[in-house]
Formats: structure tokens, C-alpha cells, sequence
């Protein structure tokens, strides 16, 4: 891959880093037991803070991934409420009766 065109390893909220590139490359089908035997001291990022593959897949049982997208999906799924950021926050809905939102400025 060029400097010009970088591999994009941030995804749903999580940033895979090079695990990114390290479960593309692997052969497949895979189980969850091999993957965390491989790649359970790797660090995925989350909006607030890391956490290790064999802390997110430890609690499932074994499974065969048969595509690094496959195996990235059980990563997604089994992440916890750290990767979704800012809970129940959305800037695109208007606010409540008598609610005022932060950046709103008074006028008078």
C-alpha cells in the first residue's frame, strides 16, 4: 500500500491497527480459540481505551470464521459499551420541550 492511499483500520469505533492487516493476511477458516491463542496479546483501541482481543473473545464459544471480515464482526459484536463513545448522544435530533442544548446560544 502507497503512503498516498494509507490502509484504513479504524472501523465501527474500533481501531484494529496493524491486527488490521495481521487478520487479512492470516489463513482461514480460524476458530476463536486460535484466534485468541495468535492474536489475544493484541490491543484493539476504543474510543476510551484499549482492551486485548483475548479479553473480547474469551466469553464466546468456540466459533469458525471463515474471512477477516467474519472474524472482525465477532470482535464488533463482543466489544463492550466503550466503543460506541458518547451514550445516547445524538446531534441530529431536536432537542426536548424545554430542553436547551449546549452550543445554543441565547438571544435576547
Amino acid at each position: 500500500m502507497t503512503d498516498n492511499h494509507p490502509e484504513r483500520t479504524r472501523e465501527l469505533g474500533v481501531e484494529f491497527g496493524d491486527l488490521y492487516s495481521k487478520l487479512r493476511e492470516h489463513g482461514y477458516p480460524i476458530t476463536t480459540e486460535e484466534l485468541v491463542d495468535v492474536y489475544g496479546e493484541d490491543a484493539i483501541q476504543l474510543p476510551w481505551g484499549s482492551t486485548l482481543i483475548k479479553e473480547v473473545l474469551d466469553p464466546i464459544a468456540t466459533e469458525t470464521y471463515e474471512s477477516p471480515a467474519e472474524a472482525r464482526e465477532a470482535i464488533f459484536n463482543m466489544v463492550d459499551s466503550r466503543a460506541i463513545g458518547r451514550k445516547y448522544y445524538s446531534d441530529r435530533t431536536p432537542p426536548a420541550l424545554g430542553e436547551r442544548r449546549q452550543d445554543e446560544q441565547l438571544s435576547f
